[in-house]
């Protein structure tokens, strides 16, 4: 009750120092209070003598308020040991019947443990004595059983005679209540009576054998009424799986025995396909009252008789005694007898998807349905036919280039390069029959890409060669390759949306059409892009050839015309140079001869940066014939002046009036120049599309004018 009074005595007691202390006095309240923690929490302190100062202020201010709580409280602290007197014998006096009361309840506790353990072990013996007297009632069961079973089949299903149905279907009965019985008094039968319990068992499926057997003989000739009761009775005894086992041994085996093997296959006139179709034969002889039965109604369900019976043996017979259809040595042989071997296939899944789907996905993950699948070395047969398509296709790249690579009259449809005609009988023998499969379409693919990927590498060493500095001795000139190249690249790309819808309809068919088609459009676009790249190299090529073969040679011929009129008694020239022809000539001959191959927009595109190139150099070669010869004048006039000092004004306006070598200079640059902007105008040019035309036109005209205007 004087808690309260002692917290704000204690807490007033060191107020009056609390203001002064570099730390916070709560921190020693707390329960978890650490003396590290509290120096770490401090030390940005001014120093630790000030610290210690404070902690001393602060021990000083609880001892005083401590003090202050005793003197307050004096009266309570004295009688707090008065209080306490005779609190021992208080306890003493309580604690006696406490104990008395734990050990009674220890005794009951033990007491009732002891009656649950005698319990539990009257429970269990009643337990098994239970079990004891059914395992007895059961044993009583199995004599009797055994004996009525052992009657009937020495009476009923013995003899020459075909087994009742129903005597089969009382055996089967007493059959299973006698493994029943059996299984729950088996540790007090003898191996005796167990062994012939088991040659009961036997004896019933024997003649069960025996009566599946007649009533499928009798089906084929009067109704399937036996066939069905019969079935009946395997479902009965949970025995589809030994059904389906007697059917595969004594019907499927001895028929397929005399089908499938390696002499029957080299003796067949119709090879694998005749041997599949007899063992499809099989199926409506033998198979189709039972199909009807048990894979196309929900009579009798749990038989699989076309998986398990029919499939099992022919897979088994095909593996093991005609293996010869799975060698890949030679691609024609492999590609003909997997094609039979898929529609064979094809057959029994058609089979099977008419009753439901479950039935053919079993059919899909059976063991031997996989194992046949993965006879069939399909990689092997891929690298057979990889290196007969690639292999005819890399001997047309190499060498580099052969005199009879360029074949300059095509017939329809052809390119004019031999490898892109090999390209393209490479990609169409990919799809084509006799050589794809489905199954290794990813494959075939791959192989396409390779192909149109090889081939723009041999465009890029193509273009590379054909700029190199040696000697080009070819029965074709390096401009027919360029253009060629150019020409069957552009038809190239144009194919690949062709060779898409091949492919496309080459694929096998999957759940996302619109994202594969998706998918290999990128991919085409992408190959067509790689194809396109090679255009603008090509044209750069030609370009530079054209230039190289207009000549740098004739544009310094410009340099020419001083010492052409300087000294000569020209006449005043009319005519332009024959340097400007020889310019213009192989603009005009590419023009003509191979527009038609290579398209006007690509001539007009080449030919617009030939003549700008050839023009730019031009115009810097009359720049400097025309500021030499005004050089040339003034150095002239001024030696002139010196010499005659104060000409009269007769000889001066004489002078004037001639036309000097100078100007006959002017005026052939501006007769060039004129029939040069004349001559790309008639190829179709504006003056603004070459670059420095106006400006080599205007510069020319200008010098003219200027001198003129000085006369």
């Amino acid at each position: 009750m004087h808690d309260p009074v002692r917290k704000h005595s204690v807490s007033s007691g060191a107020t009056s120092t609390a203001e002064k202390l570099c730390f916070d006095k709560n921190e020693f309240m707390k329960e978890n209070f650490s003396v590290d923690e509290f120096l770490h929490k401090n030390r940005n302190a001014p120093s630790l003598e000030l610290l210690r100062d404070n902690l001393g202020l602060y021990l000083k201010g609880l001892r005083a308020a401590m003090i202050d709580l005793i003197n307050e409280d004096y009266a309570d602290f004295v009688n707090l040991s008065a209080n306490l007197v005779g609190l021992d014998q208080s306890i003493e006096t309580i604690q006696r019947p406490l104990e008395q009361f734990r050990s009674e309840i220890e005794g009951i506790h033990s007491l009732i443990e002891e009656n649950v353990v005698e319990l539990r072990d009257q429970l269990e013996e009643k337990r098994q004595l239970r079990e004891c007297h059914r395992s007895l009632e059961s044993l009583k069961k199995v004599y009797e059983i055994s004996a009525k079973l052992d009657v009937l089949i020495s009476q009923k299903l013995s003899g020459e005679q075909s087994p009742q149905a129903v005597d089969l279907e009382r055996a089967a009965l007493d059959l299973i209540q006698l493994k029943f019985h059996e299984k729950h008094c088996a540790t007090h039968l003898d191996k005796g009576h167990k062994a012939k319990i088991r040659k009961l068992e036997e004896n019933v499926h024997q003649q069960l054998r025996r009566f599946f057997n007649d009533a499928l003989q009798q089906t084929r000739n009067t109704s399937s009424e036996h066939l069905e009761r019969c079935l009946r009775i395997y479902i009965t005894l949970d025995a589809c799986g030994q059904a389906e086992q007697v059917f595969r041994e004594d019907v499927v085996a001895p028929y397929m025995s005399g089908i499938i093997g390696e002499q029957q296959l080299q003796n067949s006139p119709q090879g694998l396909a005749g041997i599949y179709s007899k063992i499809l034969n099989f199926i409506s002889l033998h198979m189709t009252d039972l199909l009807r039965l048990t894979l196309y109604s929900d009579k009798l369900s749990g038989f699989n008789f076309v998986v398990n019976s029919y499939w099992a043996d022919v897979e088994m017979r095909l593996e093991l005694h005609m293996n010869s259809i799975f060698a890949p040595g030679n691609s024609e042989v492999f590609y003909v007898k997997y094609k039979c071997t898929r529609d064979f296939l094809s057959r029994i899944e058609d089979l099977l998807t008419s009753s439901d789907e479950q039935a053919l996905a079993f059919y899909r993950q059976h063991k031997q349905t996989k194992s046949f699948e993965a006879r069939w070395n399909l990689p092997v047969y891929f690298q057979i036919c990889f290196q007969e398509i690639a292999g005819g296709f890399e001997a047309q790249l190499y060498p580099l280039l052969k005199d009879d690579t360029l074949n300059s009259t095509p017939e329809l449809n052809e390119y004019q390069l031999k490898p892109f005609n090999a390209a393209k009988q490479a990609l169409i023998r990919c799809w084509a029959d006799g050589i794809y499969l489905p199954e290794v379409f990813p494959k075939f693919y791959k192989l396409n890409v390779q192909i149109v990927l090889r081939l723009s590498r041999w465009i890029a060493d193509v273009s590379t060669a054909s700029k190199s500095n040696n000697s080009f001795s070819k029965v074709f000139t390096r401009n027919q390759l360029l253009i060629s190249l150019h020409a069957d690249t552009r038809k190239f790309e144009a194919y690949l949306p062709e060779l898409q819808k091949v492919i496309v309809q080459a694929a096998p068919k999957t759940q996302n059409n619109l994202l594969f088609n998706d998918v290999l459009g990128k991919s085409i676009a992408d190959l067509g892009d790689t194809l396109n790249s090679h255009l603008i190299t090509i044209q750069t090529t030609l370009k530079e050839l054209l230039i190289t073969e207009c000549g740098t040679e004739n544009v310094r011929q410009v340099n020419d015309l001083p010492r052409l009129y300087r000294k000569t008694n020209r006449e005043v020239p009319t005519r332009c140079s024959g340097y400007v022809e020889q310019m213009l000539r192989p603009l005009k001959s590419f023009a003509a001869q191979h527009e038609s191959q290579l398209g006007a927009l690509v001539v007009e595109q080449i030919l617009t940066e030939v003549c700008s190139n050839i023009t730019k150099a031009y115009f810097n070669v009359v720049s400097d014939v025309l500021t030499s010869v005004q050089k040339t004048e003034e150095s002239l006039r001024r030696l002139r002046n010196l010499k005659s000092g104060s000409a009269s004004n007769t000889s001066a306006s004489s002078n004037s009036n001639a036309v000097s070598d100078d100007d006959k200079i002017r005026l052939q640059l501006r007769v060039d120049v004129a029939a040069w902007t004349l001559e790309l105008s008639k190829l179709n040019f504006q003056s603004t599309q070459i670059e420095k035309l106006q400006e080599l036109s205007k510069m020319v005209e200008e010098s003219i004018k200027s001198k003129d205007g000085a006369a």
